[in-house]
């Protein structure tokens, strides 16, 4: 536990013939005051191109590495800490031709005792619980957020918005070129409240399952909320299932902190 949160990943394979997610929860300190905060990151590395495995280990080395000597305040060393992986996948790029459309997603959440601030390039989750109710944080970067936008302006059918063939693709990634869409922002955070950073592997799954995952054991903690939304997804046996890894943190509720008073 670090300042009275609960934190847990887990990863599976999946149908994959290779593992091209990465993850870390690393506690930082907030050079202004005693607070010590929780950095997460997850990232995916893009399958069909070269190398995915590789872009996500290179990003998540590289973002969480750099954050701490970053000299910026604690939220804005996010968007610093990205700009460092992304050229640290363009030098790999650069000395090994081969890696050439290598690339990765990348989602990443720091978080403090009231709120989170969070950052996302590609199609990777965050989502918010909070009592009974799943919210979905970051938009994603497909081609189908554009299709659906071309949709709600008439210019298209939602039909053929739906079944696009190309509606999958990332349209934003860790590539090591210029960064033009990144999403960010902050939300507050209440006692109870469950956050989950997920590769897109967890898309087996509903957002009602998501939720009930949360729910049900929120109360057991975050790994057994992380065991039990992989548990789901190995259930189902999808024959194509991707990789799927998810890393839960989750704010103490005032039956939690009762208990830790408790000798």
């Amino acid at each position: 536990m670090i300042e009275g949160r609960h934190y847990a990943a887990a990863t599976m394979i999946g149908a994959r013939k290779r593992q091209e997610d990465a993850w870390s929860v690393r506690p930082v300190s907030d050079d202004g005051s005693d607070e010590e905060l929780l950095l997460v990151a997850v990232a995916d590395g893009l399958g069909g191109m070269p190398a995915g495995d590789r872009a996500s280990r290179i990003t998540i080395r590289s973002f969480v590495g750099s954050y701490a000597l970053i000299p910026e305040p604690p939220a804005e060393r996010l968007r610093f800490a990205l700009a460092n992986a992304n050229g640290e996948v363009a030098r790999a790029i650069e000395a090994d031709p081969s890696l050439r459309g290598m690339g990765t997603t990348l989602v990443a959440a720091l978080f403090f005792r009231d709120r989170f601030r969070w950052l996302s390039v590609g199609d990777s989750f965050i989502f918010h619980w909070r009592a009974g109710d799943l919210e979905r944080v970051n938009p994603l970067h497909t081609y189908g957020r554009e299709l659906d936008a071309r949709a709600a302006r008439g210019e298209i059918s939602a039909m053929h918005a739906a079944l696009h063939p190309e509606r999958a693709a990332i349209t934003s990634a860790v590539m090591g070129l210029p960064l033009d869409d990144v999403a960010e922002g902050a939300v507050d955070l209440a006692d109870g409240d469950v956050v989950v950073l997920a590769s897109d592997g967890i898309e087996t799954l509903s957002d009602n399952e998501i939720a009930a995952s949360c729910g049900d054991q929120r109360s057991a903690g975050a790994s057994r909320i992380a065991e039990a939304i992989l548990r789901r997804i190995e259930q189902r046996a999808t024959p194509w299932q991707d990789n799927a890894t998810v890393v839960v943190v989750c704010t103490p509720s005032a039956t939690d902190q009762a208990r830790e008073l408790v000798p």
